[in-house]
């Protein structure tokens, strides 16, 4: 939702033209079941939920302003849904100049895609939230200040990129690669076979367990890393400045300074790195 103090003139391609500021836009269009959807959008509360559908994705979109007062403007806003190969690109493209005096603009913006459960996606935005369900292709991310939940997704590969915003994912297996500034990330359930975060100022939790020569690195300024190992074991790496580190479990210490910690788990061989500068690492083994 958006409350801003200008409108704009709305202009929409894609098989409607918008009046009053208002688009709504319902729609199948053909996808293979493995297909990827492309989208990237502002500000709009996406969801997309994978179904048993095997060769087409539900597009709808509603956009609806509702604006008092006095206004006057020139711009445009359109969304472009082009099919290629088996896959769908959906394009938000605005462009307003205002001029005048408003006394209230409020945006309600939604997207929703049903999809097969096979697609893929690459996502792109400024604004708004996500949420993800039952989709099992790779994922791919790229959003400032926004949130994403992710449910059900049974891929192997994800991949995020974040400003100021959270992420929670309630499973997850195969690769993970993250960078985020001043964001939350909690996963749960998962087992990746390797890790990449790299993290600025926020609280990294991931459950996960570890895969024999598996590789899992972390890199932390300033929040607190909490890494819980659900099966399997190898050997930890901790570099830290200004930090504390704690471990919980059959952890064995094979040295530890005032700016090193090295630790064994079990008799995995999966490698973990973490660098904390001034964040809490905290590690937690069930077996």
């Amino acid at each position: 939702m958006k409350h801003i103090l200008f409108s704009s003139f709305l202009f929409i391609t894609v098989c409607a033209f918008a009046q009053d500021d208002d688009f709504h836009l319902d729609k199948e269009y053909a996808i293979s079941k493995n297909g990827t959807i492309d989208l990237s959008s502002s500000d709009a509360e996406v969801i997309i939920t994978g179904t048993s559908r095997a060769a087409t994705a539900h597009v709808k979109i509603d956009r609806t302003v509702v604006a008092k007062g006095w206004y006057k403007t020139k711009g445009s806003f359109r969304v472009e849904v082009e099919k290629e190969n088996g896959n769908l690109k959906i394009r938000e493209q605005q462009n307003s100049m205002n001029v005048g005096v408003i006394g209230y603009y409020d945006e309600k913006y939604k997207i929703e895609i049903e999809a097969p459960e096979g697609s893929s996606l690459v996502i792109r935005g400024d604004d708004g939230d996500y949420f993800i369900k039952n989709i099992d292709g790779s994922i791919s991310m790229n959003f400032d200040d926004g949130d994403a939940q992710l449910t059900g997704c049974d891929g192997s590969d994800f991949r995020f990129r974040l400003d100021d915003g959270d992420l929670k994912m309630d499973t997850g297996k195969g690769s993970l690669d993250v960078v985020a500034d001043d964001a939350d990330i909690e996963i749960s359930n998962a087992a990746f076979t390797s890790l990449s975060a790299r993290l600025d100022d926020g609280d990294f939790l991931v459950h996960t367990s570890l895969l024999n020569n598996g590789d899992y690195s972390i890199d932390s300024q300033d929040g607190l890393v909490l890494f819980e190992i659900l099966g399997g074991g190898g050997e930890f790496s901790i570099r830290h400045d200004d930090s504390r580190v704690k471990a919980e479990g059959n952890f064995k210490t094979l040295e530890e300074t005032e700016s090193f910690t090295k630790l064994s788990l079990g008799q995995g061989s999966a490698k973990v790195n973490v660098r904390a500068d001034d964040a809490t690492v905290h590690l937690m083994a069930k077996n």
